[in-house]
């Protein structure tokens, strides 16, 4: 079994707890032209404010290497560059630059990934920090660590250890961030083609508080059900439906069971994906 990258630890769960529970108002197009250009028009209404933002992106390939141009509403342009033919099998580097109206960003992102080894290095040219990851793996076990250097200080800002335990149908991960003021415990299993469970539970020993959510996926015919709880009392539920081969709908909706007064908020999504 590959190992994974130290940020991808507990990724399964992740997914399952994070990903489909949308909120506010969302329009995707994606479509794919003759000479393998990829764009993606997005539009989205804040649930917040109702204000209205979008982007459009384009993607192609010129010898190898990926090129993703992206722009905004908010006066934003962004290049990225993904280049995997360097000369060592994998290998690959990132290469990121964004220009905003108040703010300008680039960094760099070298990944290395083996059987048995992946590593990363990430320079940010903006906040002028160097993260580096490392992850190793042996059978069914995984350990890795992440640290952040930052250079105009010459101290180490962030840094973290993690283990995971994976199988082919789950994984558990152990994971500590902020300088080990944080650990998450994250676990996820595929019971059944249709069913799928997670839970996280984090613990910030700086607040002494441990926070936790557990979830559950159902997969149908043509349509998904999730639902998630956690211990603030927010109950949420996503209900992806495939309208055809390239319609996708998503609707979701989230309320505090203590705090009913409050509302509830709703989410809807509409992705057309036209290759």
């Amino acid at each position: 079994m590959v190992v994974k990258s130290f940020s991808d630890f507990g990724k399964s769960a992740k997914k399952l707890l994070n990903d489909d529970f949308v909120v506010g108002k969302k329009v995707e197009v994606k479509t794919t032209t003759a000479d393998a250009v990829n764009f993606t028009a997005t539009g989205v209404e804040s649930d917040k404010d109702g204000a209205i933002s979008g982007s459009l992106s384009w993607k192609y390939k010129v010898y190898g290497n990926s090129f993703t141009t992206k722009i905004t509403t908010a006066n934003a342009l962004s290049n990225e560059v993904v280049s995997e033919q360097l000369g060592v099998k994998g290998l690959k580097n990132t290469l990121n630059v964004a220009l905003g109206s108040s703010s300008h960003s680039a960094s760099t992102k070298l990944e290395y990934k083996h059987d048995m080894v992946a590593a990363t290095v990430l320079a940010d040219v903006t906040s002028q920090t160097v993260t580096d990851s490392v992850a190793l793996g042996y059978k069914l076990f995984n350990i890795g660590g992440a640290a952040t250097f930052e250079i105009a200080s010459k101290s180490v800002s962030q840094y973290g250890l993690g283990a995971s335990l994976v199988h082919e149908d789950s994984e558990l991960t152990l994971t500590t961030a902020d300088k080990f003021n944080k650990f998450k415990l994250a676990f996820g299993h595929t019971i059944s083609p249709k069913y799928e469970v997670a839970a996280e539970a984090t613990y910030n020993r700086e607040k002494t508080s441990v926070s936790m959510a557990t979830g559950i996926k159902y997969t149908g015919d043509g349509a998904t059900v999730k639902a998630k709880t956690d211990n603030l009392g927010t109950v949420s539920l996503a209900y992806i439906a495939n309208i055809d081969k390239s319609t996708k709908l998503t609707m979701s909706s989230s309320a505090n069971v203590k705090e009913l007064e409050k509302g509830q908020k709703f989410g809807i999504a509409i992705t057309l994906d036209q290759p």
